[in-house]
């Protein structure tokens, strides 16, 4: 498929055609003062399947660490409980009732 190159203040006047482009195969590059940034691509018509390898690098997944490795450190930001578990599910299922 083809492929063309615009400017952002381009990109900006004209958008929805850009689009039209994108969905119809082309590949849109996205340029900033000329250095390619970000690309326009049509989106693919069936269902996508993503593979573990695709999930580890973009981050959604943590691979497990294997015999001898050290694990991924803990997150960083730690849930503070604000009121008692018990409190919370007392709580809940007097809502069901």
């Amino acid at each position: 498929m083809a492929m063309i190159e615009i400017g952002i203040r381009e990109l900006r006047s004209d958008l929805s055609n850009h689009v039209k482009k994108a969905a119809r195969g082309e590949t849109v590059v996205i340029t900033v003062g000329g250095e390619p940034t970000a690309q326009i691509v049509s989106l693919p018509s069936g269902p996508v399947q993503r593979t573990m390898e695709e999930a580890y690098a973009s981050g959604r997944v943590i691979r497990a660490p294997r015999r001898g490795e050290t694990p991924p450190p803990p997150p960083k930001d730690k849930l503070v409980p604000t009121r008692p578990s018990k409190e919370v599910l007392d709580e809940l299922r007097e809502e069901r009732i």
